[in-house]
């Protein structure tokens, strides 16, 4: 293995500090709120269809049991759609508060 030259070593220090400070300097707060916004989207989404798909199979499963189908699959899918929009809400709600605390601390 070759040994680098210490003078070479400095000049690299001296380049990735001043990158460091170019990056500090830009504002990526653009960028990152971007990537949380996408993140929010994919949340809300999620929590709104695993309501839905649990009413669905709650309902299919009791239909099964008790031979009314569709009528109690049809029931539990209202049920689980407005769970989903609750806890869509409740996220929602939780989210603007970080934002909030997130604003309030810069």
């Amino acid at each position: 293995m070759t040994e680098q030259n210490p003078g070479d070593l400095n000049q690299f220090d001296a380049k990735l500090k001043a990158a460091r400070e170019r990056i500090g300097e830009s504002d990526s707060g653009d960028l990152a709120r971007e990537g949380t916004s996408l993140g929010y989207g994919f949340r809300l989404s999620i929590e709104l269809l695993a309501g839905l798909l649990v009413g669905l199979g709650m309902g299919y499963v009791i239909d099964g049991w008790l031979g009314t189908r569709p009528w109690l699959m049809l029931v539990f899918m209202i049920l689980g759609l407005g769970g989903g929009i609750l806890n869509v809400m409740r996220v929602t709600k939780q989210m603007e508060q970080l934002e909030a605390s997130k604003k309030d601390q810069r």
